[in-house]
């Protein structure tokens, strides 16, 4: 990871392309038929839904939108992007969705949060869908309806782990320590300085926070609404090293207590780092959601 650039200018075909996905997936969701959604991903796509393990493959993500829709019929879908950003060997956009749903025969939910999709160029510059991840703005009553035993997934908790190696896997292995403390002890102001000035966290039953004010605000407040933690153990997956960008794909396990309430809860989520103009590493976009 190199030292701190602007992300380049993304080329008008990509542009085109991510314009289409948009009204590719709506049109999925909205007819009932997958295909639209499947067509882009990448054979080894990552599908990384709030409340569903990690979907790992074009066959397993083909499964998830028919289990998807054949729980649900979705009665609206938009999606309003924020941000496109071409980091090199891949091109980022983050943005807010809204959908209405109804479980067949009941009630209808209205859903709104925010995704993080991350396309792969190919040797002829085409993009397919190489991660897609959304959470939500707050805990649905239907929470427990998103989840899919019969989808093929995986904890990525409970995944291996990136070995330790010199370069930015030290570094962000050390920093990764650093943040566990932060953590645990409720020490919001030290939370925040890992996160870019120019930083925007899709938070997991949040809002979009962006910028040095209110990430400061953000990671202060919600600091301290934190439980207990008798074990919190962050970890990384993979490290994706674009060269200005760093991808990381982590986890969290928590151990936690609060007042008469205690349990172990798994997480995951998407850093991308970026250096400063100093040479420290530090998070530019982020999104997380549990399993």
């Amino acid at each position: 990871m190199t030292a701190a650039a602007e992300p380049r200018e993304v080329a008008r075909e990509h542009r085109a392309a991510l314009d289409a996905y948009r009204t590719a997936i709506a049109g999925a969701y909205l007819t009932g038929k997958p295909e639209g959604a499947v067509r882009p991903l990448a054979e080894s796509v990552r599908l990384m839904p709030a409340y569903q393990k990690t979907v790992l493959g074009k066959a397993d993500a083909a499964t998830y939108y028919q289990t998807f829709l054949k729980r649900f019929e979705v009665r609206t879908y938009e999606r309003s992007p924020i941000e496109v950003a071409d980091l090199g060997q891949r091109v980022m956009e983050i943005g807010r969705f809204t959908m209405t749903v109804a479980a067949r025969g009941s009630e209808t939910h209205t859903l709104a949060g925010k995704y993080m999709d991350l396309w792969e160029k190919s040797p002829s510059g085409a993009l397919t869908l190489h991660t897609a991840a959304w959470n939500h703005d707050e805990l649905p009553k239907i929470a427990d309806q998103l989840r899919f035993a019969e989808v093929p997934s995986v904890h990525l908790a409970l995944q291996a782990r990136v070995p330790v190696t010199a370069g930015i896997r030290l570094e962000l292995a050390a920093l990764q320590k650093l943040e566990e403390t932060a953590i645990a002890q409720h020490d919001g102001k030290t939370w925040a300085l890992f996160y870019a000035n120019d930083g925007i966290v899709l938070a997991n039953h949040g809002t979009v926070v962006s910028g040095r004010k209110a990430l400061d605000e953000y990671f202060e407040r919600h600091a301290k609404a934190l439980p207990v933690f008798e074990k919190l153990d962050l970890r990384t997956h993979q490290l994706d090293d674009l060269g200005d960008y760093v991808v990381e794909y982590a986890s969290g396990v928590a151990t936690w207590r609060m007042n008469e309430w205690s349990g172990v809860n798994l997480g995951k989520g998407i850093l991308i780092w970026r250096r400063t103009d100093g040479g420290t590493p530090q998070i530019w976009r982020a999104i997380g959601m549990y399993d």
